[in-house]
Parts: C-alpha cells; sequence; structure tokens
C-alpha cells in the first residue's frame, strides 16, 4: 500500500470531527498520515515522556481555545455545575487514569481497535 500523504492535526481534526462518522481503524488511518504512530512504540523511555509533556500541552492549550469559544458562544458554564468537556474520537484507550484493572499493552499495537 503506498503512503498517503501526510496532512497536520488540525487538518486530522477536521477530517474525523467528533468520530460518530469514522470507523476505529479509519481514525488509526487518518492519524499515521499525521504521525508515525506504528514507530512510537520504539522510542527511548526520555522520548515518551517528551512526547507526553509536548502533547499534554496540546490537550491543555485545545481545551482552554474550547473553552474560549464556549463563552464567546454564551455557552459558559455555571460556576457550581462540571463542565460537560468533549471526549477523545477515537478508539478508546485505557491508562491509569481510566482502567480498574490491569494495563493492557497490548493497545500499544492495535491503538484501542479491537475494544470496539
Amino acid at each position: 500500500m503506498a503512503s498517503e500523504q501526510k496532512i497536520d492535526l488540525l487538518e486530522f481534526a477536521r477530517n474525523v470531527k467528533d468520530g460518530r462518522g469514522t470507523t476505529d481503524a479509519e481514525f488509526i488511518r487518518q492519524m499515521r498520515r499525521v504521525l508515525p504512530i506504528d514507530d512510537l512504540r520504539d522510542i527511548t523511555p526520555e522520548e515518551a515522556e517528551w512526547l507526553f509533556m509536548a502533547v499534554s500541552w496540546l490537550h491543555d492549550y485545545s481545551l482552554l481555545l474550547w473553552e474560549f469559544h464556549q463563552v464567546e458562544l454564551n455557552k459558559g458554564q455555571d460556576p457550581g455545575a462540571v463542565p460537560a468537556i468533549p471526549g477523545p474520537s477515537g478508539p478508546e484507550i485505557e491508562t491509569m487514569l481510566t482502567r480498574s484493572g490491569p494495563a493492557d499493552f497490548s493497545q500499544l499495537e492495535d491503538y484501542g481497535v479491537s475494544r470496539g
């Protein structure tokens, strides 16, 4: 299979939107156009930490941007309410923050697709 043309993260987000019209396999196919996810398992522990820190910053920035637009559209949250923050649009990946049992590291190879 020929390699597909690379896209940036914003174009990826525009393609998959909220994930409702995108299968898990299509989500992963599109993600591969943005980032070499198949190679990430082979990075060093130090590189994994750097990647996590960079993506965490991007997550925080995009959450603030989302919050800004909610306020701008007069959809601001009631100060006493828990905000309805949108979740991920791709396959579910269980982490230490979401799982109740032992870690399933097979997700590093199947990206959560087999859990659907």
